[in-house]
């Protein structure tokens, strides 16, 4: 029996939504070059050609897992901004900024792999994507109008982006390879609420 039309388009959007999941967490685990499309489909729970047909090719389903992921990074900045008053100063700035960005992370804890797996792999689809320099680009705007009018010395919004980024997921791509043999356990309660003070006292300083 055909479903009618509206019940189509739930089955549709519940199985593009499957296979997104999937695809974000073997990417996540495995790299772009690693994940076949067979797997995808598999964890997700579809016919084997379902991806293809929702996603055209590996290569499109592995941009859109990366746009829905940039369209979340848009969203730090402005949680950060909500967190900060109108005379906010650099120190609230950077602040807040590592506040949110450790929310994004622990809401959506692919991210840094996915990213990883595109650097170490030379996989350069992600720039092709628009949702990708968006959120880059209003990232920088905001933070280069905020660190402009906070006092102390001039600074790269770009650098302070990037290295914000940076800081804040070190954490999660060297927690056991460089926190273990520092005595530093990722997994110990209070070491996250730790690590932000740390880096907020050290951005902070290194910032003016």
């Amino acid at each position: 029996m055909t479903l009618p039309a509206p019940a189509q388009s739930r089955d549709a959007e519940r199985s593009r939504e499957a296979i997104l999941e999937a695809a974000t967490t073997l990417f996540a685990g495995q790299g772009f070059e690693a994940t076949a499309l067979s797997q995808i489909a598999e964890a997700a729970g579809v016919a084997r050609a379902t991806p293809s047909y929702f996603f055209g090719s590996k290569a499109g389903l592995w941009q859109a897992v990366l746009d829905r992921q940039n369209r979340a990074v848009g969203r730090v900045v402005p949680r950060a901004l909500a967190r900060l008053g109108p005379q906010s100063e650099r120190p609230e700035l950077i602040g807040a900024l590592v506040d949110s960005v450790f929310e994004f992370f622990d809401e959506h804890p692919a991210f840094i792999r996915l990213v990883g797996w595109s650097q170490l792999q030379g996989n350069t689809l992600i720039n092709d994507l628009p949702s990708q320099w968006e959120a880059i680009g209003a990232t920088v705007e905001v933070v280069g109008g905020l660190l402009s009018r906070s006092a102390g010395p001039e600074s790269d919004a770009r650098q302070t982006v990037m290295s914000v980024m940076a800081l804040c997921g070190a954490h999660i791509l060297l927690g056991n390879t460089l926190g273990t043999p520092l005595g530093l356990d990722v997994n110990t309660p209070g070491f996250l609420e730790a690590r932000k003070a740390h880096l907020k006292g050290f951005l902070t300083a290194a910032l003016g």
